[in-house]
């Protein structure tokens, strides 16, 4: 995080990485012509390179990667590298996302080549400024290590900064060749691991202003609910209790401390709406998204004549599904402070869409974006969910109301009842075999909230819904993909891996279907479904001999193997399966997992962990995680009713890196999808179970047995 001041202090001899329509180029700090910069960068006087990423730390390693980038190019020594987080700002957005924004799996790979032309640039001009200074050719100087050496002269980077930035800016500079980088490809330490051991890293939840009050929010209790009327006589007479009003949201009730807003909320009366969903319940929910799969959906991709060949096909499956809504379960629940002024408000919250919270603090202050500071904190983990800023728009509305700083903090219960779930859908998939056991046709129909229209993108097909389906790498000559939309007043939004996460699972269980009832092996049967795909079948291959599929397991368990394309990357995973038939507990041994994210690998140990991270909350949301609902509204308020994975539960995981040939894929989202099937493939093959819902709790899996 950095603030106004140091970012004046930077600006001064600072480059500018500047996007325009033919690309890219380097600018100097003071220069007018300053737009779009994407990062901005500075080498102190003492040798440190400080630099602002345009992304969002929390927790996936994106900033040792992306500072990396820079600092490979430039040849610096990394214990001396400074990354900070930049403001919030339309010079900061990212130009392939179109806004400032960490999402998507995107960060490394949208940044990596204008990164390394940063530290290449800076570099030159460097070794330049040392030429001119010393009289000495520039062919007889070496940049390293954070100095320039040659004709028996040394000086230091920051030495020469000064009088480097003064210079022309080189527009041509030679990139490194693969064998020349020091930091790329290699794992080293993570530029946030300090901060985070000896607790000096600033979360949102850390941050104090001068002044500063707590606020929490009275929430409806279902959803479509609207404020009817409150009494805040009672909450007011708590002590340290400082004033209760509407906002947008509910009621905010602000207290001296947390614990004062706390009880004050403790005593507020409030009355609410009917809502429209007021006897909708879990059994309700399934009713009613298993009954949206009769309706007619928008055509997301039609090939062929798959209706015609299914009803000809002597051999036909069919698989209806039903996955609940999940809930984000940061580690670090909502939480931002808010100073609104009457010409300046400043924001310090752990987002992950600055662009989103810029344009949403502007519209309620009625302030100039130059008038706005938005700084970006730590993130105590974000999975998509703090992309959305309803909070942020929260603390702004109080702190504007009050006017004076204000934090609000959310409690486990707020997050939970504020929604944006992963969305609940239903699917049902028909497939035809010819007489080899080949797939000649699947049908496909998903009922399913649309993400994106709740994120303010509307379209006819909501891209979230029908991804990693609408493109499966898998060759099918009659393949159908429909849509329908559910209209409820349930808010949804993107959650790690956003519609793969739901549609791998189900095009997965039924790809072993089709298997099964062709006689084929699974692994076979998807390699020949790739056939035109040598990297997706590379990936398969490569898990299938990494994890003994062709001998099975020798400890008896069941094994099942899964593969999805998303966000760029290609990643199958094999699972080891027991499951104790008595209670119908799922025990998860061992996940091999193979990833290709393309021909370059930044820092191998962040894909790894990335992998890890992935697989161990897929296993939790297919095993035990669920938003109950009762009235309307959520029943699964905190980790008392919404369990996650325990380490004991966590099982061996095994990670390997195929570099293939192409684009840099993602690395944050694609190791989620494929381990809830290859767990559900587990218990088709090893105990003839076929899994239709989602978690696979003990009391379900005793209903199939």
């Amino acid at each position: 995080m950095i603030d106004r001041r140091d970012f004046v202090k930077l600006t001064g001899l600072s480059l500018v990485l500047v996007l325009t329509e033919g690309g890219f180029k380097i600018i100097k700090g003071a220069q007018e012509e300053i737009i779009n910069p994407v990062l901005w960068a500075n080498i102190t006087k003492d040798n440190h390179l400080v630099f602002l990423v345009n992304k969002s730390e929390m927790g996936q390693g994106v900033w040792t990667g992306l500072a990396m980038l820079v600092a490979d190019e430039l040849d610096f020594p990394w214990e001396r590298v400074r990354v900070r987080s930049a403001p919030a700002g339309p010079q900061y957005i990212d130009r392939k996302l179109g806004m400032q924004l960490t999402g998507g799996s995107t960060s490394v790979r949208n940044m990596y080549d204008f990164l390394r032309q940063l530290g290449a640039t800076m570099r030159e001009m460097i070794i330049n400024h040392a030429s001119e200074e010393w009289k000495v050719p520039r062919e007889r100087l070496k940049a390293k290590g954070g100095y320039v050496f040659g004709n028996g002269k040394k000086a230091s980077y920051g030495e020469l900064w000064e009088g480097a930035v003064k210079l022309p800016i080189p527009h041509k500079v030679k990139l490194k060749e693969p064998s020349e980088f020091i930091y790329i490809g290699k794992n080293i330490p993570r530029i946030d691991a300090k901060e985070k051991v000896d607790g000096s890293a600033i979360f949102g939840i850390d941050v104090r202003l001068k002044d500063m009050v707590y606020a929490v929010v009275e929430r409806p209790p279902a959803f479509g609910c609207k404020l009817k009327s409150f009494d805040p006589s009672q909450a007011k007479q708590v002590e340290g209790v400082i004033d209760v009003f509407a906002i947008s949201t509910g009621v905010a009730v602000c207290g001296k401390d947390f614990y004062s807003a706390q009880k004050g909320r403790e005593s507020l009366k409030v009355e609410w709406t009917e809502s429209s969903i007021k006897d909708f319940n879990d059994q309700k929910l399934a009713r009613y998204y298993l009954n949206a799969l009769n309706r007619a959906g928008a055509v997301a991709r039609h090939d062929g004549n798959p209706e015609d060949v299914i009803s000809k096909a002597k051999v036909k499956v069919e698989g209806v599904y039903l996955l609940p809504y999940l809930y984000h379960a940061t580690m670090e629940p909502m939480a931002c402070v808010a100073d609104v002024r009457k010409d300046k408000c400043v924001v310090y919250a752990p987002i992950q869409s600055q662009t989103w919270a810029l344009k949403t603090v502007s519209k309620i202050t009625g302030l100039d974006e130059k008038d706005i500071e938005i700084y970006t904190t730590y993130l105590g983990g974000g999975f998509g969910r703090k992309a959305n800023v309803e909070f942020l728009r929260e603390a702004v509305e109080v702190s504007k109301k009050l006017g004076r700083p204000v934090k609000l903090i959310y409690t486990r219960e707020d997050d939970v009842k504020s929604g944006w779930y992963r969305p609940m859908n239903a699917t049902k998939f028909v497939g035809a075999l010819d007489e080899k056991g080949r797939v000649v046709a699947i049908h496909h129909k998903i009922a399913v909230p649309a993400v994106f229209e709740w994120a303010g993108m509307p379209s006819k097909i909501d891209r979230a819904a029908v991804e990693g389906i609408e493109n499966m790498p898998y060759s099918v000559p009659n393949l159908h993909v429909e849509f329908v939309k559910i209209d409820l007043p349930i808010p949804v939004w993107f959650w790690r891996s956003v519609g793969s996460s739901h549609n791998a699972f189900t095009l997965e269980t039924f790809i072993d279907r089709l298997a099964k009832a062709g006689g084929r092996d699974p692994v076979e049967l998807r390699l020949e479904l790739l056939s035109k795909n040598p990297r997706a079948r590379r990936v398969v291959e490569v898990c299938a001999e990494k994890s003994g599929w062709d001998k099975g397991s020798h400890r008896g368990r069941a094994m099942g193997l899964a593969y999805h394309f998303s966000f760029g990357s290609h990643v199958a995973q094999c699972a080891e399966v027991s499951l104790d038939k008595k209670t119908g507990k799922i025990r998860v041994h061992k996940v091999v997992c193979v990833i290709d994210l393309g021909p370059t690998v930044v820092h191998p140990d962040l894909v790894v962990s990335q992998m890890e991270s992935a697989i161990v909350m897929g296993l939790s949301a297919s095993l035990k995680e669920r938003v109950s609902f009762s009235e309307g509204g959520p029943q699964s308020l905190n980790f008392d009713t919404y369990p996650l994975l325990i380490m004991e539960e966590t099982p061996e995981i095994e990670v390997h890196i195929v570099k293939g040939q192409g684009p840099m894929g993602g690395v944050g989202e694609p190791g989620l999808p494929p381990i809830a099937p290859a767990v559900a493939n587990a218990l088709l093959w090893g105990y003839g179970i076929e899994v239709n819902q989602l978690p696979m709790t003990p009391d379900y899996i005793k209903t199939l047995l």
